[in-house]
C-alpha cells in the first residue's frame, strides 16, 4: 500500500525562495499583531467603562435608597402628619415635596435602566471583540506552523537532492 501525500507535492524547480516566503510570512505576521494590539486594546478599554457604568449605577442607587425608603414610608403616615390646626398650604407643600421625590427617583430608575442597557452593550462589544483576538491569535499560529512545516520540507528536500536518491 502506497501512502498518501497530503502536503501539496512541489518539485524543487517550482520550490519558492525560502527567503522570500519568510518575508512574507513575517509580512503577514507583523499585520496580524498590529491587529491583536488594536483590538486587545480596545476590549480593555470596553470592559474598563462597562466597570465604570456599572459603579456609576450601584452609587446611584446608594444614594437614591434613603429616598426610597422616605417614600414608603411617608404616604401611609401623611393622613397623621397633617392635623387639623395645620393650614392647607403646608399639607399641599409635603404633597409637592413627596411629589417631587418620586419624579427624581423615576427618573433616576430610568436613567439606570438605560446606562445598564449601554453596560451590557458595552460587555457584549468587549466579549466579541476578545473572541476577535482569540481567532487572529489562532491564525498567527496556524501561519507559524505552516511556515514551520515549509522550511522543513524544503530542508527535507534539499537533503534528499543532496543524496541523490530516495
Amino acid at each position: 500500500m502506497e501512502r498518501k501525500n497530503n502536503m501539496n507535492p512541489q518539485s524543487s524547480s517550482s520550490t519558492p525562495d525560502a527567503g522570500a516566503v519568510n518575508e512574507l510570512v513575517k509580512t503577514a505576521l507583523h499585520a496580524h499583531r498590529i491587529k491583536l494590539r488594536v483590538l486587545t486594546t480596545a476590549a480593555f478599554v470596553f470592559g474598563f467603562v462597562a466597570i465604570a457604568a456599572s459603579i456609576y449605577i450601584a452609587s446611584w442607587w446608594l444614594t437614591m435608597l434613603p429616598w426610597q425608603r422616605e417614600m414608603l414610608h411617608d404616604p401611609p403616615n401623611l393622613a397623621e402628619q397633617v392635623k387639623p390646626n395645620e393650614s392647607a398650604a403646608d399639607g399641599v407643600k409635603r404633597i409637592d415635596r413627596i411629589l417631587r421625590k418620586e419624579a427624581a427617583l423615576t427618573y433616576v430608575a430610568s436613567t439606570q435602566a438605560t446606562g445598564l442597557a449601554l453596560a451590557v452593550g458595552v460587555l457584549g462589544l468587549g466579549t466579541l471583540m476578545l473572541l476577535t483576538v482569540i481567532v487572529l491569535n489562532r491564525r498567527i499560529a496556524l501561519a507559524q506552523i505552516n511556515n514551520s512545516l515549509m522550511q522543513i520540507s524544503n530542508q527535507l528536500r534539499e537533503l534528499k537532492n543532496a543524496r541523490g536518491g530516495p
